[in-house]
């Protein structure tokens, strides 16, 4: 490949192609000059990936098939040792597993093992490694594996396979892997000028333990040559990220490899690290060599800070901060409300409420319920319903007309009004003695506590389907109709019933058209997808025929928020998408749709279909892709080749 025998045993490389200068030159994704941009063939590798990590000190060279585990050898005191992972078909790779950090070659022919999620079409949707550099890399010697379970057999980069390899101004080679924001990586080549040569290899094996995890609690921590991830928690009051965690301080920070992630149970839509710097009560400032971010304060005025020593990033630019969403946790006591009244402890303690999820909707399950006694700086309440999406937050639940957070101070409580039922009645969950005007309540909704599953509706949908089955039953009637014609055989000339046995075929003639809802049959067999999310996403269909539901406003804007969904493996010839418009009063067709203000969409052969609605009030706009469908149309949205309904949401069936 590439001019390059795969199976030759070469293992001498021209140390005079390497750099001189191992200085690490810091390159900003977002403002990398390419000089070239390729699409490399990859294929898959004859066997599964393992081995030990890498960091300043040159790494193991990689064992001959027949060696592996601890006998596979290593040199330096920072190097990693060579091995094996079984993968998900019972082989493995040997080579070196390329968690986030710095690499040096060795003479011998390396493979370097980095850890990918792959969805159903082949692309690549995160990186699980972070950031990897790779110093003395031979690409005439060395290879590139991609591993991940279900990883194809055959892969190509570039397009919309969301690895991406180019040369950049410093004469290296940079491979840019995953399309999740908040979980995408590179791969850097220093001294690999050519980026054409780089062979990348994929293998269909599980992933290993990956880079270290640090716990930022209190206290300070060391960064180390290894890449780590410092994990530091907070939550979210009125909008605001308030520290769980106490005050930390991470020395020796290396921007390069190591990442920050910010852990927290609910999250307001589109929130980022950029955020940090306009929100109001977190401070980010700078000293000589140093970034300090002090986040908001709790009810008692207390909360917490990150002291970064090794960097100093007023706009943190350069830090590799993101936001990831936890499944809610119990705090303190944990009390499940089984009854109208309920009064708190003087100790810290969880109340869950149950509710159910429809669409936008948050239902109350578990009643009118009062609880007295608590406590806003040591209580917290969870709200949990199968279906609620990841890190929805009280902004979301307020921003639904549905729903109602209302401070009474005259009567000294708060009230949460949920969503009317199929019955149209409201539940409320009152807080007695509690005027929360500074939203420092600790409220969290999700579908799940841990591992612990939400309960299960009480099979609401399916009581929902059971009319829409019953409507052929309806029909039974109609069928009936010719039955009633027959006091027409009463006519004394027994012969205008044989004449008559025609105008009785006539309704049987007329099944067809009682048919044309059994046409429609395929439209219920359809498995409902609705889309409900909290960041760019990306949604894999299965082989199932589906339909995708996304939220729409009249105007044209996403009321999904403004993020990005890829709809991965969409199936033109089983699939159906459905763009539903809340609160609308008619029905649209595609070209209608591409016609409202500020709505585009685009269909080309790199980057599939692309609906980009109209801006919100913040002047963000979110984006719905079908990667593989391309379709032709000359001025409007038009669609032949594929499913596509708008309607209203009173419309949906």
């Amino acid at each position: 490949m590439n001019g390059q025998n795969l199976l030759s045993p070469k293992n001498v490389k021209d140390k005079n192609l390497a750099l001189e200068d191992k200085n690490l030159i810091k390159i900003s994704r977002s403002k990398l000059g390419y000089f070239s941009a390729i699409t490399l063939p990859m294929i898959l590798a004859a066997c599964g990936g393992g081995g030990g990590g890498g960091y300043d000190g040159p790494v193991s060279p990689t064992p001959d098939s027949g060696s592996g585990g601890s006998d596979s050898g290593s040199s330096g005191s920072d190097s990693g040792s060579g091995g094996s992972s079984s993968g998900g078909d019972g082989s493995s790779t040997v080579g070196i597993n390329a968690n986030a950090g710095r690499y040096t070659a060795t003479a011998d022919a390396d493979t370097y093992l980095y850890d990918v999620t792959f969805a159903a079409s082949g692309s690549v949707t995160s990186a699980q490694d972070g950031n990897v550099i790779i110093s003395d890399f031979d690409a005439s010697n060395d290879v590139l594996v991609l591993r991940g379970t279900g990883a194809p057999s055959s892969f190509t980069s570039g397009g919309s396979s969301n690895v991406d390899v180019a040369s950049d101004i410093n004469g290296d080679t940079i491979v840019n892997l995953g399309s999740d924001n908040d979980a995408t990586g590179t791969i850097t080549l220093k001294g690999v000028s050519d980026s054409s040569t780089v062979v990348i290899n994929t293998a269909d094996e599980v992933a290993d333990a990956g880079s270290p995890v640090i716990d930022l609690s209190s206290g300070s921590v060391a960064s180390s040559s290894a890449g780590e991830i410092f994990e530091f928690s907070v939550k979210f009051l009125n909008g605001v990220p308030v520290a769980i965690d106490g005050n930390t301080s991470i020395t020796n920070f290396d921007a390069a490899i190591d990442r920050i992630i910010i852990k927290t149970e609910t999250l307001p839509a589109g929130y980022s690290k950029e955020d940090l710097l306009s929100t109001l009560g977190v401070d980010v400032t700078t000293g000589i060599n140093s970034t300090r971010i002090d986040f908001g304060v709790n009810a008692d005025g207390n909360s917490g800070s990150i002291d970064i020593d090794g960097i100093a990033d007023a706009d943190l630019s350069s830090i590799d901060l993101t936001f990831s969403i936890s499944s809610p946790a119990i705090s303190g006591s944990r009390v499940d409300i089984d009854s109208s009244s309920v009064t708190a402890s003087a100790d810290s303690e969880t109340f869950v409420y149950d509710a159910t999820s429809s669409g936008s909707n948050v239902v109350g399950a578990d009643g009118n319920v009062t609880i007295s006694g608590f406590d806003l700086s040591t209580d917290k309440i969870i709200v949990l319903g199968a279906g609620i999406a990841s890190g929805y937050d009280l902004s979301r639940f307020e921003a639904n007309a549905s729903h109602d957070y209302s401070i009474d101070e005259i009567n000294n409580k708060t009230v949460i009004y949920f969503a009317p039922d199929a019955d149209g009645s409201s539940t409320t969950l009152t807080l007695d003695g509690v005027t929360d005007k500074d939203k420092a309540l600790n409220i969290v909704f999700g579908s799940s506590i841990g591992d612990e599953a939400a309960p299960a509706p009480a099979t609401e949908a399916p009581a929902e389907e059971t009319p829409a089955e019953e409507t052929p039953a309806e029909e039974t009637p109609a069928e009936e109709t010719p039955a009633e014609e027959t006091p027409a055989e009463e006519t004394p000339a027994e012969e205008t019933p044989a004449e008559e046995t025609p105008a009785e075929e006539t309704p049987a003639e007329e099944t067809p058209a009682e048919e044309t809802p059994a046409e429609e049959t395929p439209a219920a067999s359809y498995t409902i997808v609705n889309i409900s999310v909290s960041e760019d996403t990306t949604v894999t269909a299965t082989s199932a025929a589906e339909e995708f539901r996304y939220e729409v406003s009249s105007s044209g804007v996403s009321e999904e928020g403004a993020y990005t969904v890829t709809i991965d493996g969409f199936d033109a010839a089983t699939d159906k998408l459905t763009l539903v418009v809340v609160n609308g009063t008619s029905n649209l067709t595609t070209q209608e749709f591409d016609q409202l203000t500020n709505v585009e969409v685009t269909s080309d052969g790199i980057s599939g279909t692309q609906i980009l609605f109209a801006p919100d009030s913040n002047a963000q706009s979110g984006k719905l892709v079908l990667p593989n469908i391309e379709e032709s149309f000359d001025t409007d949205w038009t669609a032949t080749t594929y499913t596509v309904e708008i309607v209203t949401d009173s419309n949906l069936t």
